[in-house]
C-alpha cells in the first residue's frame, strides 16, 4: 500500500524525488514503493509525462526497479531499450516515457527494502558520476528519515505506555526517546537545507510533543538577555547558526555563545528545546 497523501513519509519521498531531479540534471525521477514481498508500485514522479503512473506496479525482477528490489544494489543502463542485463516487460511503459538512459537504488530500513529510487535522461547517454552520486545520496538521506520515523514511532507508543502505568523501572524507555530525539535533531544539522529537512523535524517536534516536553523546563526565575532573545527567535524561525549570523551581522562564534548561554539558562539540551522550553515559559510567543 503506498503512503498517504498527507504523511510524512510521503512528503519525505516527495521531496527526496524534487531534489534528486535537480541533483542529478536528469530529465525524470521518482520513487516505486515495496507494498509486497514481490511488488512495487510507482508513487511520487517529477518530470514524468504522464500523471498517471503513480501506482503503475512492478513485480520483483523485472525490468530494472524490479531488479533493484531483488539485487538490493544500485543498478544502471545507459539505453534501456538495448540493456541486456534486465528483462524487458515494461518496455512499453518506458517508452511511453521516451526514456533512455535510468538508474535506479534501493532505499533500506533495516533489513528490509523500503523502496526504490530512480532517475531516467530521455537520450541514450552514459551515466555520470555525478548521476549515481545523486541517486545514491538520495537514497541514503530517504533510508535516514523512514528509520527515525518508524523509531520514532515505536518509542513513543512505549513511551505513552510508560506514562499511562508509570513505575521506577520505567523510566529507561523515557530516557531512550529523549536520547533518540537529540540524536535526530543532530542528524538534522547534517542534512541540506530543503523539504527533507523540514520532514525531519516534523519528525523531532513529535517526538518533542509526545514526551520530550517533560523536560526540565525553566523556572520563573529564568531570563533571557535581549540579545539572547534576538538569537533564539531566529531559531524559532528556521535559522540556520550562519542565517543568524548574516540576519543579525554577529560573528558565527558569537552566535553559538549565545545559543550555549540560553540553553543553559532554560536548562535544554538542544535548540528546538530551548524554542520550546522558552515559548512555554512565554519568552516567546
Amino acid at each position: 500500500m503506498l503512503p498517504a497523501e498527507d504523511s510524512a513519509e510521503a512528503a519525505a519521498a516527495r521531496a527526496a524525488v524534487l531534489a534528486l531531479r535537480k541533483d542529478s540534471g536528469m530529465a525524470v525521477a521518482g520513487v516505486a514503493w515495496v507494498v509486497g514481498p514481490q511488488l512495487l508500485r510507482i508513487g511520487e514522479t517529477s518530470g514524468a509525462k504522464s500523471q498517471g503512473r503513480r501506482g503503475f506496479p512492478v513485480t520483483a525482477g523485472a525490468g530494472l526497479i524490479g531488479k533493484v528490489l531483488t539485487t538490493r544494489r544500485l543498478a544502471a543502463v545507459s539505453d534501456y531499450r538495448a540493456a541486456r542485463q534486465i528483462s524487458h516487460e515494461y518496455d512499453s511503459f518506458i517508452a511511453e516515457e521516451e526514456v533512455r538512459a535510468m538508474v535506479a537504488a534501493p532505499v533500506i530500513v533495516g533489513t528490509r527494502v523500503r523502496a526504490a529510487l530512480f532517475v531516467g535522461s530521455r537520450e541514450a547517454v552514459r551515466l555520470s558520476d555525478r548521476v549515481l552520486t545523486a541517486v545514491t545520496a538520495a537514497a541514503r538521506d530517504l533510508e535516514q528519515f523512514l528509520a527515525s520515523h518508524e523509531h520514532a514511532h515505536r518509542l513513543l507508543s512505549e513511551a505513552r505506555a510508560v506514562r499511562s502505568t508509570p513505575s521506577p523501572r520505567d523510566a529507561a524507555p523515557l530516557r531512550q526517546v529523549h536520547a533518540v530525539h537529540t540524536e535526530l535533531l543532530d542528524l538534522t544539522e547534517t542534512i541540506g537545507e530543503g523539504h527533507l529537512k523540514e520532514r525531519f523535524h516534523e519528525v523531532c517536534s513529535l517526538l518533542e510533543s509526545g514526551c520530550c516536553a517533560e523536560r526540565t523546563s525553566p523556572g520563573p526565575a529564568a531570563s533571557l538577555s535581549p540579545r539572547e532573545l534576538d538569537v533564539l527567535v531566529a531559531v524559532a524561525a528556521g535559522c540556520t547558526n550562519l542565517d543568524i549570523s548574516d540576519r543579525l551581522d554577529i560573528g558565527l562564534e558569537t552566535v553559538k555563545g549565545y545559543l550555549r548561554s540560553v540553553m543553559r539558562k532554560l536548562g535544554t539540551g538542544t535548540r528546538l528545546e530551548a524554542v520550546t522550553a522558552a515559548r512555554r515559559a512565554g519568552l516567546l510567543p
